[in-house]
């Protein structure tokens, strides 16, 4: 997917959870953060980033912080990508990476007491369901979920584990919003509850994949298949 009007800035600050305070050609100016994490690594002083234009006067900010260049490395940390992305390919017909093709597709599905990301139907007749996750914490070339507590994930593993025992398929879908990694694991320390969840999904057979992305300042792209510990 692709940004219109994208401006380079650097980051200066940050205000609350989603307002953040950029230089923008000598000036500064307030954008808002498109992601719910913690972003410690990434919010450095003086990192270069990526703002999106957007002209909405019902906004209080003008700009979206979409990007960050870390040490060299863009990293995407716009948390509503790794969803458009998966729905773009799947709504051209295209093959995502790591999922096998299906006949049709519906995005927000309610699963149990949950919403799926997509629900699709199997050539072969299954239910299929399927769950993104952006991923943006990064440590010595390892990628890792999530950087801030959550229950939410947790739940969703949970209602995709009960659909597999059922007789559907189901995956697990990290998209690790960088190109640098090749591998990639559950934060444990962060989200403990989550990585026994993910344990036990496997064993029930649900699939999770791990998939790396391209990532420019006004465009990212899914890329590959990484490994998933």
């Amino acid at each position: 997917m692709k940004y219109a009007n994208y401006h380079l800035a650097k980051f200066l600050r940050k205000i609350n959870r989603f307002t953040v305070i950029c230089d923008l050609d000598g000036t500064e100016v307030q954008a808002h953060l498109k992601n719910t994490g913690r972003n410690h690594e990434l919010l450095v002083p003086g990192y270069e980033v990526s703002l999106v234009y957007v002209a909405n006067p019902k906004r209080q900010t003008n700009y979206d912080l979409v990007a960050v260049n870390k040490l060299g490395h863009w990293v995407n940390v716009d948390s509503q990508a790794p969803n458009a992305m998966v729905k773009e390919t799947l709504a051209a017909e295209l093959v995502v990476p790591g999922i096998r093709p299906l006949n049709q597709f519906r995005p927000e599905t309610k699963l149990a007491d949950s919403r799926i990301d997509f629900w699709g139907q199997t050539q072969d007749g299954r239910d299929c369901w399927l769950e993104t996750k952006g991923v943006t914490l990064e440590d010595d070339g390892l990628a890792q979920f999530p950087d801030a507590p959550t229950t939410r994930a947790v739940k969703h593993v949970h209602a995709l584990t009960q659909a597999v025992k059922a007789g559907g398929e189901a995956y697990v879908y990290f998209v690790v919003q960088m190109d640098y990694v090749k591998h990639m694991q559950i934060n444990e320390l962060m989200a403990p509850l989550l990585a026994t969840a993910i344990k036990e999904a496997r064993a029930a057979g649900i699939k999770v994949i791990a998939c790396n992305c391209n990532v420019t300042p006004e465009e990212i792209t899914l890329n590959h298949i990484i490994n998933f510990l």
